[in-house]
Order: structure tokens, then sequence, then C-alpha cells
């Protein structure tokens, strides 16, 4: 059971190989951190660059669509591009809430008078077509009851 003995020379050089040994491996560790720390913040600022960027597009953009939303610019827009202008005078006319009259076929609720369309056929229209497509009234006889036989 022998282990190994640190005395004498050679214990001396093996505990002063270990203590290098373990030295150098930190001195590596930590030369190796710091230049990933410094890879690390060269990566943070560009990112911090292009943060900045984009914001500022942001910010831009923003206030190039408000500007866009603004009555006087959708006119403009809508005149030139669009080749939209306001109605003549007297080509819109406003529909009050009124009510409808029973049997006039929706007319009256514009206050017009419109003709009624194929859709929607006036009360008069539908007495015409039943008329004359009325059958003749049938007259049905009822029989006395029978005898019993």
């Amino acid at each position: 059971m022998t282990a190994l003995l640190l005395d004498g020379p050679t214990g001396r050089l093996a505990r002063s190989s270990l203590v290098l040994l373990l030295l150098a491996a930190i001195g590596v560790f930590h030369v190796w951190s710091r230049t990933r720390v410094v890879a690390v913040g060269y990566a943070l600022g560009e990112l911090q660059r292009e943060h900045v960027a984009l914001t500022a597009e942001h910010d831009r953009l923003r206030i190039e669509v408000e500007t866009l939303r603004s009555p006087a610019v959708l006119e403009r827009v809508a005149r030139s591009r669009l080749g939209m202008a306001p109605p003549a005078p007297g080509a819109v006319s406003a529909a009050g809430p009124r009510f409808a009259v029973a049997g006039e076929g929706g007319r009256g609720m514009d206050g017009l008078r419109h003709p009624s369309g194929p859709a929607e056929p006036s009360r008069s229209d539908v007495r015409e077509v039943a008329a004359r497509t009325a059958a003749p009234p049938v007259v049905l006889a009822r029989r006395a009851p029978s005898s019993g036989r």
C-alpha cells in the first residue's frame, strides 16, 4: 500500500510540476474567457447599433403613416392618383329616418316615391297577377248521410 510519496527531490519536482500545470491551465482559461468576453462585447455593440438604426426607421415610418392619414394628403391622393372628385351639387340626397307605409312596396322610405323593382312588387301588381291567374271558385256539395245499407 504504497501511495505516491511527495517527499524528497522527486516529490518536490512532482509538486512543482503539478502547481505549474495548474497555473498554466488557469492562465489558458483566463485568456480564453477574456477573448470570449471581447468577442461578445463586439457582437453586443453591433446589435446595439442595429437597434438604434431600426428604432430610427420605425419612428420615421410612424411619422410617414401619420402624415399620410391627414385629410389634406388623403384628398390630394384621391384626386391625383385615383381620379376622384367631390359629387356634383344635388347628386347626393340624404335619407332621413322615415317610416314605411304598409302596402306601398318600399316607396315612401326615401321620400322620392321610387317605383318598385322586380324583386319587390307593389301591392297593386300582386292583385293584378292574382286576378289574372285565379281559377274559378270550386263549389263543393255536401252529401246527405247514407242510410246505413
